[in-house]
């Protein structure tokens, strides 16, 4: 009897692959077998694979009608909405999580309770789909799986010291692909969202370039490194520095993950953005800049509930700088009890896994055919089928327009199964599996598999 078979998306290579091989591994060790690959790969291949469960990231309209493919293949579908921890008002549902892909799926996982009730108040008739399982990129910031950056952390540190770390999120006024909102955005709750969000970055960035402007300059001792979110336009940094003209300020690549350098700083200073929770969930400190006094449609009480400090003007953001450098003065996040509820509201793997909960639900789908066996599944055929892939590829990048290859490329730079190997391997090492025991193999072009070696 063939192993179960459970198929994930991975989209930003940087931020999502290391999670994904986690839950896969995790699974494969309770049973599964797990392909992990970009959306065209496992799509492309997806009449010739077993039926299995498609594990979809995104719940948007433009999921129904791959939704719908797989389904003609035997495959069943579950959906999550990657952003679903911040982007959850209740307006904005209809559109990220529309009725047509809910009505195509057999359970709609979200990150916690709130993001569940929220969907509820839309589609209160759909209780029974609607499940809160976490996230597992919050699965490797427990203690267990932190070992895995570990290398990282202390290359990162002995390449730079001691420095607090500045992840940036200018995802609209800085986004590779275009500047501002998108001329295609349609009126409605999400342009709003847009809009909303678009306005907070605006003051961000005029609080950042101030700061920058002044800080490296006044104590050249202090290293600050700036690492821009995996969409933005690094050549915007770039000119920054080349302007100011200080040492001590820093722009980095993904020659290391984020989590890597959050470990490695002093605090990490963030606004309203994920890496505020990710410190948080890393025991480091954490500050947030706060766009103005009163909140934004946008800003997440989560993320605000976790931040160790938080600043409205760069004078304080300084102060707290020098004090923590120049006389000692660290501080910690410390959670109220109302904080620590609204952590627990929102993300449901505090504690327990996110593969647990998955798992969980997971139990309860019936597939037809599912122990059929992968077709033209070998190294004869992934040959010529790689071949045709670059064929397609070649054809592409004459056709397509060059941003937008570029953009394409930041988000998912490629993956060959050495360096898939070598992730899974480092997974198992700090959860002390067996590497021996799991077989890792590319079933297709971009079709990464994780399974237990049968007996």
């Amino acid at each position: 009897m063939l192993k179960r078979r459970i198929y994930t998306i991975v989209e930003v290579k940087e931020r999502e692959l290391l999670a994904k091989v986690l839950f896969g591994v995790k699974m494969a060790n309770k049973g599964y077998s797990v392909v992990i690959g970009k959306k065209n790969s496992l799509f492309n291949f997806s009449k010739y694979q077993r039926p299995g469960i498609f594990f979809f990231k995104g719940m948007g309209r433009k999921n129904i009608k791959p939704m719908q493919e797989l389904k003609k293949f035997g495959h069943k579908i579950v959906g999550f909405d990657e952003e679903g921890m911040v982007m959850n008002m209740v307006e904005t549902i209809p559109l990220r999580v529309t009725h047509k892909c809910l009505d195509l799926v057999e359970y709609f996982f979200t990150v916690g309770k709130k993001q569940s009730n929220n969907t509820l108040k839309i589609y209160p008739k759909l209780k029974k789909k609607i499940c809160e399982i976490g996230n597992s990129r919050f699965d490797l910031l427990k203690q267990n799986c932190r070992g895995i950056y570990y290398n990282e952390v202390k290359e990162i540190k002995k390449e730079y010291g001691k420095f607090v770390f500045f992840p940036s999120k200018f995802t609209i006024i800085n986004n590779f692909n275009f500047k501002g909102i998108p001329k295609s955005s349609e009126q409605g709750p999400g342009r709003f969202v847009l809009e909303e969000d678009l306005k907070d970055q605006k003051k961000i960035e005029k609080k950042l370039l101030s700061f920058f402007n002044f800080f490296p300059k006044k104590y050249p001792n202090i290293k600050i490194i700036i690492k821009p979110h995996p969409t933005e336009d690094k050549n915007y940094w770039r000119l920054l520095l080349k302007k100011i003209k200080c040492k001590n300020l820093i722009l980095v690549d993904n020659t290391y993950q984020t989590n890597s350098f959050i470990l490695a700083a002093e605090f990490n200073v963030g606004s309203n953005c994920h890496t505020s929770l990710e410190s948080f969930l890393l025991n480091k400190p954490t500050i947030n800049i706060r766009a103005c006094k009163s909140d934004g449609y946008v800003i997440s009480e989560l993320i605000r509930s976790v931040s160790g400090k938080e600043v409205l003007k760069v004078k304080e953001l300084e102060k707290i700088i020098v004090d923590w450098f120049k006389k000692g003065k660290k501080f910690k996040n410390n959670l109220t009890s109302k904080n620590l509820k609204i952590l627990n509201y929102n993300i449901q793997n505090v504690k327990k896994e996110s593969y647990y909960y998955f798992e969980k639900n997971i139990k309860k789908i019936k597939i037809l055919n599912e122990n059929n066996n992968d077709q033209f599944s070998n190294t004869f055929f992934l040959n010529i089928f790689e071949f045709i892939r670059r064929l397609k590829n070649r054809y592409y990048r004459l056709k397509s327009h060059k941003i937008k290859q570029a953009y394409q490329g930041m988000k998912f730079p490629g993956l060959t199964i050495e360096e898939f190997e070598s992730y899974t391997s480092k997974i198992c090492n700090v959860l002390k599996i067996k590497y021996k025991d799991i077989l890792v193999r590319e079933i297709y072009p971009g079709c990464y598999c994780i399974e237990k070696h049968s007996k």
